[in-house]
């Protein structure tokens, strides 16, 4: 969710290899201020050849359609909204495994972007067994996204990051954004998950069936375990891929602490001897005094990086797999006065904050956490070597927004009955094993696949081909037991020419 910015160091891009670019902004946007439709009868979901073109997998012949959903599921004669459903028809399978739905990461990534991307193979599998039912969830692709907000803040490269004047200068930028949606005549309210859940469920109505299947990434976990407490009736089974339970909105500052001992355990056998002791001595040296780097992925870009400057890009490192790669050698130039590594991690993470999407605002700020949760992150950021920097600008940035908090019932103890494949990566940074590991005694039939060396991104999809095997069969409702798999070691990179621009320059 939007404790990083939602590209190179949040989840993975929707179905995108570059992870850098604001991909929020390449989705189709659509003419006028608020997505509402006229108050009629609400329209029968109606699908239509469509030819599906995947990025490196040639075109798929699949359906496409618009679920008509009420604005506020609380009053359904109120004003609608259109959602963009891609159906995969089951290409085999014996009927009588229910269609899935796959609900995309973010909030705000494209499931119809997700399954165009590299992760296909794996959709391409499911849908042996079943129809996969790819969604654009509400304000996101091409379900009708509410317009871009025209404030964003630009930090000043001349300058150190300080954590207090950089917090007031974007909560002021997510005021200003919040009042221009109102003005604008968008619903903020109308973008929680709870309200989408309840499309979930109008989802499976209009499909005519008697239960659905989900299946979600980082933030589509969320949302499925939110239909699990409110619509769990019409579920028949679950994938959870980078759980984030009802409470983990807040991230827990100590998670990155451990990963990047995890991390330096691995990097060991490359020649780079105690990361975290790397990481202390470069933040002590910032502490001390600022240090100009040139970004390699800028043309030779300048920018003053402080000690915050680094919490920032190293947690935010610690995300994904290409970043965790880099980070051993960024920190061991670093060390040795070569600042020009970790001044392009900078500028990334500048150009990504001080700009917010009114879907992805409104759903965190949503969401929320109890004030257990709170505290508890508050107490570890005491502790971290990184502060509060892995949830920055959260969550002080919604504090008097006046948008909708879903309250701690919802952030609440889940328990369920309904059958749960739990996956998670050793080297995820955004989604720690943890967090399912916390989740599971709630569930009464559940059953977890760890992956050994997979972060948040695409190896926990690909990295093994049992992955798919155990998300194909578990959907199938054929036997599934705990299982633990490995996937390749990260390889680090051990000079800049080694390294890949992530913007494919």
């Amino acid at each position: 969710m939007s404790n990083v910015p939602m590209s190179l160091f949040r989840s993975p891009a929707p179905g995108l290899c570059l992870p850098v670019t604001r991909w929020a902004a390449l989705c189709l946007t659509l003419v006028g201020a608020s997505p509402v439709l006229a108050r009629d009868a609400s329209a029968p979901l109606v699908f239509a050849p469509y030819a599906f073109e995947t990025q490196k997998h040639g075109t798929i012949a699949a359906e496409a359609g618009y679920l008509e959903v009420p604005r506020r599921h609380a009053d359904p004669n109120g004003p609608r909204m259109r959602l963009r459903v891609v159906r995969l028809p089951a290409t085999g399978g014996d009927g009588n495994a229910s269609p899935v739905v796959y609900l995309a990461g973010g909030p705000g990534g494209s499931g119809i972007g997700t399954g165009r991307g590299p992760r296909w193979p794996v959709f391409d599998q499911v849908r042996r067994e079943t129809d996969v039912l790819l969604l654009d969830q509400r304000g996101a692709g091409e379900s009708e996204p509410p317009p871009s907000c025209p404030h964003a803040h630009t930090f000043d490269d001349a300058k150190p990051l300080q954590h207090d004047a950089a917090l007031a200068a974007l909560r002021d930028v997510a005021a200003r954004c919040v009042a221009y949606w109102r003005e604008t005549g968008v619903d903020l309210g109308a973008y929680t998950t709870a309200e989408s859940a309840g499309d979930l469920e109008d989802l499976r109505r209009a499909l005519k069936v008697p239960k659905i299947s989900l299946w979600g990434m980082s933030y589509g976990t969320h949302l499925a375990l939110a239909t699990m407490r409110l619509h769990g009736a019409g579920l028949d089974r679950v994938v959870l891929m980078g759980t984030e339970g009802p409470d983990d909105t807040l991230k827990l500052p100590l998670s990155a602490d451990a990963l990047l001992a995890e991390l330096g355990v691995l990097a060991k056998g490359a020649g780079f001897d105690d990361l975290t002791g790397s990481a202390t001595r470069v933040l002590a040296a910032l502490r001390e005094q600022p240090r100009q780097g040139r970004s390699v992925m800028h043309g030779g870009k300048p920018v003053m990086i402080g000690e915050y400057d680094a919490q920032l890009a190293i947690s935010a490192c610690l995300g994904r797999r290409m970043t965790q790669q880099w980070l051993p050698l960024i920190l061991r130039d670093a060390e040795n006065g070569d600042y020009d590594l970790l001044a392009a991690m900078v500028l990334l993470l500048r150009s990504e904050y001080g700009s917010y999407g009114a879907m992805s605002l409104a759903m965190d700020v949503a969401s929320g956490q109890t004030p257990q949760r709170r505290a508890l992150a508050e107490a570890q950021a005491r502790e971290s070597l990184f502060g509060d920097a892995l949830n920055f600008p959260f969550p002080a940035l919604g504090d008097g927004l006046g948008l909708v908090d879903l309250g701690d019932a919802f952030r609440g103890p889940l328990r369920s009955d309904v059958p749960v494949l739990f996956i998670s990566g050793t080297l995820d940074g955004r989604t720690p094993p943890a967090n399912a590991e916390a989740l599971r005694p709630g569930f009464s039939d559940s059953r977890t696949l760890r992956v050994r060396g997979a972060s948040h991104d695409n190896e926990l999809w690909l990295g093994n081909p049992a992955i798919a095997a155990g998300i194909t069969d578990f959907l199938a409702g054929r036997p599934v037991g705990d299982a633990e798999l490995d996937v390749g070691a990260p390889v680090f990179a051990r000079s800049k020419s080694d390294l890949v621009d992530p913007r494919g320059r």
